[in-house]
């Protein structure tokens, strides 16, 4: 028997689970609970909600946390399997960044040797990206390589040149898999394509789960992708009892591999109590309403009248600046009146730095702040983080990647420095070849101040003494971490990112070496990675803090970030833009094809395109619209930041004029 949550956005299912939580954990205790959140922000956020003080431990997870975690725990009997022997104590799970080096040199190779992909402009990482996501969506929905070079195929239909494509994808794919299975470097596609195969068929895995948990609970069903839906369904039919949460309008990750329509049809059934939750804690009352004419709109595909309380201007301009312009000015409006800057919330299809940086002008010179949720920052943009690179790039002399405004942004922390001075010292460090100077011979003692000085012969003796122990990258950066970046007060950013860089390169090396034979050129092409802003460089945040600024954000990254409970007043932008109903389909893959509503024996086409384009871009209006307590404003621009028209018919069917 399972209990499901059924609401909208905005209805407090995630609350009551948690009740529900808090009550069967005072009971039970929290070691006899399994949790299931959807990512790893959820997951921290959840347990620091948590009155902890009578529990025991908490097994709160997302579905890949949760799979490594048991696959590590039952290695030996998985290998057994999996072998014949015990060949290995335990598995690698590589991270983003290791999955994508591999790959990516694959694609590098097989272009150089082969000219693969000859007319895709798309750099090896971009393309490794895609073919990463081929394999995961096809183990995330439960099938076997096979089956995924079918449907691959089928994809392409008649089209040669696309055929070609997939026929080359599928060999670099297959290459990746065979290594990674051979020297147990498992990605997230490995991981859970083990995970089903060895223990979750396995009668006497389920049956020392169901010893382990008397209650499965699971928030947000609807993204769970179908290999972690089968896992819930495996526990609920050994006689586990479950709570969930499910939302009719949640499918806006389709792209990440969630699938509500199959979610809904393996757990909808007789024998689930499904609890309707009407009354919403972030919408407004006329959010049901406005709701319901969206859908209708969307789905009917032409002009309506929407009429509702909640809309409650349009600001209209032929050229994007205008608009923005106008958007900053009725923003700063609501400011002013009294309204908190963290409840205004500016959505649009592409944050794009025409519209962050004119929106943080605006604010800025008016006293407020603008809380960018989509900033992407990668490792060598955060100040510790890159004191951290330049440091290890001296210490290995390799700095001829090192510019000369790197390395004065760098000086200006290591030393405390102004900019001025920073530059300067800079500047005669780049004149030298890129080599630490002796400040005397130089004449700069005196200039960058004496305080300064000491600090930088200490750094200079510092890389000296550390030459001669010849350390490994990771070892080098834990001591620079330590011993020279600790004492000058970093922030929990800071902190995180320097870690990052810390377990990144450690497990870069780790799953790397074992058939890599110049660790000299892997801490090279590592930071070659970094540099050149690839996903290994991306910092791997638990979750942006919430700051007490306006909040400019993608539909699904606001949808999509816990912290953000709701707003009371949203400012929609660039609506005629064509981004609002982009393809889940790239030029190497399409989730849809994997999924359990594709049929193969009918064609990919136009009209099947536009109507799953349609269902995310409803999903995402409605579920914007119960985050919205006062009121939304909809803002448009004939010409977009490029100056072109912009032809997108989202503008044509929310006519809130009647014209």
């Amino acid at each position: 028997m399972y209990s499901i949550y059924s609401g909208n956005t905005g209805s407090g299912k995630t609350s009551k689970l948690k009740t529900d939580y808090q009550r069967l954990a005072a009971e039970q205790g929290s070691e006899k609970i399994l949790l299931f959140l959807n990512s790893a922000r959820s997951v921290s956020q959840f347990r620091e909600e948590l009155d902890i003080e009578m529990m025991g431990n908490l097994n709160i997870y997302t579905y890949f946390g949760f799979v490594n975690q048991q696959l590590n725990k039952n290695w030996p009997a998985v290998e057994r399997k999996y072998s014949g022997s015990n060949q290995l104590i335990e598995p690698t799970f590589m991270n983003i960044e290791t999955s994508h080096f591999l790959m990516s040199n694959y694609v590098a190779k097989y272009r150089k040797d082969r000219s693969y992909f000859r007319s895709i402009k798309a750099r090896p990482v971009q393309i490794a990206v895609q073919l990463i996501d081929n394999l995961n969506l096809a183990a995330f929905n439960m099938l076997g390589f096979k089956e995924l070079k079918q449907r691959m195929l089928g994809w392409t239909q008649n089209d040669e040149e696309r055929r070609k494509y997939a026929e080359q994808s599928l060999e670099i794919m297959k290459t990746f898999r065979n290594f990674s299975l051979t020297y147990r470097l498992f990605d997230y596609s490995a991981a859970v394509s083990l995970f089903n195969k060895y223990l979750l068929a396995d009668p006497d895995y389920l049956s020392n789960l169901k010893k382990q948990y008397n209650y499965l609970l699971v928030d947000d069903l609807e993204k769970m992708i179908p290999a972690g839906q089968e896992l819930i369904k495996s526990l609920i039919e050994s006689q586990i009892k479950g709570i969930f949460t499910f939302n009719e309008s949640g499918g806006f990750n389709r792209f990440f591999g969630g699938n509500p329509a199959a979610a809904k049809k393996r757990f909808f059934k007789a024998e689930a109590e499904i609890i309707e939750i009407n009354k919403n804690y972030t919408a407004s009352e006329a959010s049901s309403d406005l709701a319901a004419e969206i859908k209708k709109v969307i789905k009917e595909r032409k002009s309506n009248l929407v009429q509702s309380s909640l809309l409650l201007e349009e600001i209209d301009s032929e050229l994007r600046g205008e608009m923005l312009i106008k958007v900053g000015k009725k923003i700063i409006s609501l400011l002013k009146k009294g309204v908190k800057a963290d409840q205004i919330a500016v959505i649009s299809p592409k944050i794009d730095k025409v519209l962050s940086f004119s929106l943080q002008q605006i604010l800025e010179k008016n006293g407020y702040r603008l809380s960018n949720f989509n900033r992407s920052k990668r490792l060598i943009d955060i100040p510790f983080a890159r004191a951290l690179l330049i440091l290890y790039l001296f210490h290995c002399e390799r700095t001829n990647i090192v510019g000369v405004s790197s390395l004065q942004q760098a000086l200006s922390l290591l030393l405390e420095l102004d900019p001025l001075r920073s530059y300067i010292l800079a500047e005669e460090i780049a004149a030298s070849g890129m080599k630490l100077i002796d400040l005397d011979q130089s004449g700069l003692r005196e200039k960058i101040n004496f305080q300064s000085a000491e600090k930088y012969d200490y750094l200079k003796d510092w890389l000296q003494d550390k030459k001669e122990e010849e350390l490994e990258i990771e070892d080098f950066f834990q001591l620079v971490f330590s011993e020279v970046l600790a004492p000058l007060d970093p922030s929990q950013e800071d902190i995180f990112a320097c870690r990052q860089m810390i377990e990144s390169v450690a497990r870069f090396h780790q799953a790397v070496e074992n058939f890599h034979q110049h660790k000299n050129d892997l801490s090279e092409r590592y930071i070659k990675m970094i540099y050149e802003g690839t996903l290994a460089a991306e910092t791997l945040f638990k979750g942006q803090e919430k700051e007490a600024g306006v909040i400019l954000a993608s539909p699904y990254k606001f949808l999509f970030s816990p912290e953000l409970a709701g707003v009371d007043y949203l400012f929609l932008l660039d609506i005629s833009s064509s981004d609002w109903l982009q393809s889940i389909a790239k030029e190497l893959v399409n989730p849809y094809i994997y999924t359990e509503q594709w049929q193969q024996i009918d064609n990919w086409n136009d009209s099947l395109d536009q109507k799953i384009r349609l269902n995310q871009l409803s999903d995402f209006l409605i579920s914007l619209i119960y985050k919205v307590k006062k009121g939304i404003y909809i803002a448009d621009s004939f010409l977009n930041s490029s100056g072109k028209e912009q032809e997108g018919p989202l503008y044509r069917w929310l006519d809130v004029r009647g014209e």
